[in-house]
This record gives structure tokens, C-alpha cells and sequence, in this order.
């Protein structure tokens, strides 16, 4: 590989960008040039990322996840052999390994009640609603961006969103299906569950990473870590 040269391959659930031994800002401007340069080809797309030794801080890494995701991408996985970069992207909610294609999943090693299967089953939608935009979607939903005052998004399934919720998110499903709603930062947004408001109590409102189950038991709303969310 050049000095300045990125690779591009195509994995099992996305592509696979490796980028040169270079400082993170160049790294990141590296990667959003040649996205702009093959929009059609990267747009809704997935990407893992290889930053090799590369240290990125969190405060990098969130702003390179809004950068892609204004131009339509989806990160999916960080890889680094940095240790603060590892650190940075657990924290932030992204796996720092690429997941075995090959291996079956095993029923008894499934975490929490019924949690959304798989990010491969996942819609991304990698950008944050407009204003007044009502947004519906059919199955599961990972959205990056926010819903800002004046937007709604339904989805029929589970929600991860990555971002802060000023608006309406309403889900609903089968009557024998467990939703779950995981969030980043709920502000002062509503949650509709059913077509019923939740009460979000103010003190979860003031976390970063939010969890809602509604299963046959009922509905559980707990606070988790960021790295935690996906």
C-alpha cells in the first residue's frame, strides 16, 4: 500500500475500508473523499473500518460517524490495533472485530429478552430527519441522526437510533412480538409505544443510552452505556 492509498473490499454484511498509517485527520479526510468521489457505489451502504495504529479519541470518532453519515453511509465496525482507538469505539457502541460469518447462532447465548437479532437484519438509514418529515419504516431500523421537533418516525419493529430524539418515535408489531427501543439521548422527545405515550422519567432523560423493552410482561425502560446501544 502507498503512503496515501486506501483499500476497498467487500465483506460478508458491508465493505471493508483499510486506511494507511497516517494521522486520524487524514485518515478521515482520505475516507470521505473517496466516498464523495464513488457516491453511487458507497451511498447505503455499510462500512467497517481498519485504522490500523491510528489513535482516535471519541470525541473523532462521533464526528467521523456524523460525517459519514451525511453522506449517506453507514459505520458499522472499527478496527484498530490502538488501544485508545478500541476504547473510543466500545465506548461509542461500535465492535472493534469483524463477526464470523461462518458460525451459527446458538439459542441459549442470545442476550436480554429477544434483543434485535443482528445488525445484519437492520435497516440503515444514515442521516437525521427534517423538520416536519414523517418517516415510515417496515421491520427493524437503525437510524444515525436525529428526529428533530416537527418529525416523526414510525417503524413497525424494533429502533436503535443513534442520535437524539426531539420529535415523535412511535413502534409498534405483532402482539407476540417484543419491541425494543434502544436511543442515545431521548431530550425532550416523545415515545410512542402501540399508539400509547410512554412516561420517560426525567432522570433517564438526562442519560446518554436508553433501553425499552415492551414484551409480554410489560414495558422495562433502563438506562445503559453508549457502547452498550448496538
Amino acid at each position: 500500500m502507498n503512503n496515501l492509498d486506501l483499500q476497498v473490499k467487500g465483506i460478508h454484511g458491508g465493505v471493508l475500508i483499510t486506511l494507511p498509517s497516517v494521522p486520524w485527520y487524514q485518515q478521515r479526510d482520505l475516507l470521505v473523499g473517496r466516498i464523495q468521489a464513488q457516491e453511487r457505489f458507497f451511498k447505503g451502504g455499510r462500512i467497517a473500518l481498519d485504522v490500523g495504529s491510528t489513535d482516535w479519541s471519541g470525541e473523532q470518532v462521533l464526528k467521523l460517524l456524523k460525517d459519514l453519515a451525511d453522506e449517506g453511509v453507514c459505520l458499522w465496525t472499527i478496527l484498530s490495533s490502538s488501544e485508545k482507538t478500541r476504547q473510543a469505539a466500545e465506548y461509542h457502541g461500535f465492535p472493534t472485530s469483524l463477526p464470523d460469518p461462518n458460525k451459527k447462532p446458538v439459542e441459549n447465548q442470545l442476550s436480554e429478552t429477544a434483543k434485535i437479532e443482528s445488525v445484519d437484519n437492520i435497516a440503515c438509514l444514515s442521516r437525521s430527519l427534517a423538520e416536519g418529515e414523517h418517516f415510515q419504516h417496515h421491520g427493524d431500523l437503525l437510524l444515525i441522526g436525529d428526529i428533530p421537533h416537527d418529525a416523526e418516525l414510525e417503524v413497525k419493529g424494533s429502533l436503535i437510533l443513534w442520535g437524539t430524539l426531539h420529535g415523535i418515535a412511535a413502534v409498534s408489531a405483532d402482539s407476540h412480538q417484543v419491541i425494543e427501543v434502544r436511543l442515545l439521548k431521548i431530550e425532550d422527545g416523545r415515545i410512542m409505544v402501540e399508539g400509547k405515550e410512554l412516561e420517560i422519567p426525567s432522570k433517564l432523560r438526562k442519560q446518554n443510552g436508553l433501553v425499552i423493552i415492551r414484551n409480554e410482561n410489560g414495558v422495562e425502560i433502563r438506562s445503559v452505556l453508549p457502547r452498550r446501544l448496538i
